[in-house]
């Protein structure tokens, strides 16, 4: 059956999918605008105006979608960041093989998605370099990504611990201190860039076994290796 014409001066029915496409495309044009203008300016300097400017739209269209900027903010911390802390969560949440793969594995993700990943690190830099002026945007991060994925760890380590594949150790209480050498890796680009690089294939290596050395009290055993 054909479907009846919509009555003369009244817009057609319009597709329900297509208008949510339509908006989540206009979602994400909004947040890769925000993103470059908070990159390139910080969280105070940046303004709705410049957004919408960037974006192609008109700067009331940004409010059908975010109430302020500090909400544009944190959804632009979720698009962006919190996948990533969830990749690594549940990566370590679910993994049922060994604990030598198990790091090898997040510590892969965390160098591929975090480390190396242009978009987080200049989101890390603008948290770092803005939240003791704004502690609301630190908040964002310690709530959305932080807590998720320590709890995590602390799961994943304090199960290992019990099985006895894994000392005993301190680093439960601080499973942080498992990622820091990563972090510190996204200090030392932030800083020095190109200038000084890293050999991040190297110093991947080395955190690798200051884990595994740490908690299975033996180094590494390097790729293709038989001892």
């Amino acid at each position: 059956m054909r479907r009846a014409a919509a009555p003369a001066g009244l817009p057609a029915p319009r597709s329900s999918s297509k208008w949510r496409a339509r908006k989540d495309d206009r979602r994400s044009q909004i947040l890769d605008a925000a993103f470059q203008e908070f990159s390139a300016n910080g969280f105070e300097a940046t303004h709705l105006d410049d957004v919408a400017r960037r974006a192609g739209v008109a700067k009331g269209t940004i409010y059908l979608y975010f109430r302020d900027k500090e909400q544009l903010f944190r959804a632009m911390v979720q698009t962006y960041l919190v996948p990533v802390i969830e990749g690594f969560r549940a990566s370590a949440a679910s993994y049922a093989g060994s604990a030598e793969n198990l790091a090898r594995q997040l510590i892969a993700h965390q160098y591929a998605y975090l480390v190396n990943n242009p978009r987080t690190r200049a989101i890390l830099r603008m948290l770092i370099a803005e939240s003791h002026r704004f502690p609301q945007l630190s908040e964002i991060w310690y709530r959305e990504a932080f807590q998720r994925s320590r709890r995590a760890m602390r799961s994943v380590l304090a199960r290992r611990m019990a099985s006895g594949e894994l000392r005993r150790s301190k680093v439960c209480d601080y499973p942080m201190m498992l990622g820091a050498p990563g972090m510190l890796a996204v200090v030392w680009k932030l800083m020095f860039g190109d200038r000084h690089p890293l050999d991040l294939d190297a110093w991947r290596e080395a955190h690798l076994d200051l884990i595994l050395h740490g908690l299975l009290g033996r180094p590494a055993k390097r790729p293709g290796s038989s001892h």
